[in-house]
């Protein structure tokens, strides 16, 4: 079985004229629940583009050891959070099937057109997660992207306008993916994921 996990962090986004983070609850501090095993994804804002038959997770220092979703150690492996006491985690490649996992975000205000933003964010590769991969990305769209539940193909293939281009291969760091991008204008929702194929991504 190929896994891969990517976990995310302190996502920011913003344009160099305002300079403000338009991702609401950025760094997955705020949280509904408690997550007590995986498969769980509490997070207030953010919500879970339903595709394929997997689940992203939620880790936060909320938990209880035995959980397995605690922070810093958890089923993925060791790792402090980036900033604040959790993040989140999402299947990238493989997965017996090529599914993917993503996580959806409205942002606190649409983009202008012409204008240019920068988005970043951190990700780290877990231990426990054998391969490192690239095309991590961050895609921003009108419309809200709906996925296809538990149909074919089990990703979303889009040109996201941020990815990572070389593979994400560092376990005990965070690792940061920036870019900028100028908006053709309206666009409110963020999707991170992997938008490629196995075939079409890197893997070490």
């Amino acid at each position: 079985m190929k896994k891969t996990i990517l976990l995310l962090l302190f996502l920011a986004m913003t344009n160099n004229v305002i300079s403000q983070n338009l991702v609401p609850n950025y760094s997955f501090e705020e949280y509904y629940d408690c997550p007590d095993h995986q498969g769980q994804f509490y997070v207030d804002f953010w919500f879970v583009t339903p595709i394929g038959d997997y689940t992203p997770e939620y880790y936060n220092d909320c938990s209880e050891e035995d959980t397995q979703s605690d922070v810093p150690e958890n089923v993925a492996g060791f790792q402090y959070p980036y900033e604040g006491e959790g993040y989140a985690g999402v299947y990238c490649y493989g997965n017996d099937t090529g599914s993917r996992e993503y996580i959806e975000i409205q942002l606190s205000a649409p983009l202008i057109e012409n204008q240019e933003y920068e988005f970043s964010m951190q990700v780290s590769l877990p231990e426990r997660f054998g391969l490192g991969v690239n095309n991590l990305g961050a895609l921003f769209t009108e419309e809200l992207v709906e996925g296809n539940g538990a149909g074919e193909p089990r990703l979303i293939e889009a040109n996201p306008q941020v990815k990572a281009e070389d593979p994400i291969t560092d376990k005990d760091n965070w690792t940061q993916i920036t870019g900028t991008f100028i908006a053709e204008g309206g666009e409110e929702y963020l999707t991170i994921g992997n938008f490629f194929s196995d075939e079409e991504t890197e893997t070490v």
